[in-house]
């Protein structure tokens, strides 16, 4: 399989090497903290992000982009981290 977009974005954002879904799939489930934050740098950096709510909103259509590669429960321990940085802005 064909390193694609997602995978060098993840690379980027986890600072390690995602070669494949599996590989991805395993560091998400390894450091949903870090993919939280760096998912709320990318948040904080958009334009189209002015509060909390769309912060949020910015978080749900992000995972839905990832979806494939979440488990469950490390979309949940992802939600959880992303919602403690967000509350700051609240």
């Amino acid at each position: 399989m064909p390193v694609t977009a997602r995978h060098i974005q993840l690379s980027r954002m986890l600072d390690t090497s995602i070669e494949d879904d599996e590989i991805a799939r395993r560091a998400l489930a390894a450091r949903p903290g870090d993919f939280a934050s760096a998912l709320f740098l990318e948040a904080a950096d958009s334009d189209d992000v002015t509060s909390a709510e769309s912060a949020r909103g910015y978080l749900d259509d992000r995972l839905a982009h990832f979806a494939d590669l979440l488990e469950p429960a490390t979309t949940d321990a992802v939600r959880l981290a992303f919602g403690v940085r967000v509350a700051a802005w609240d």
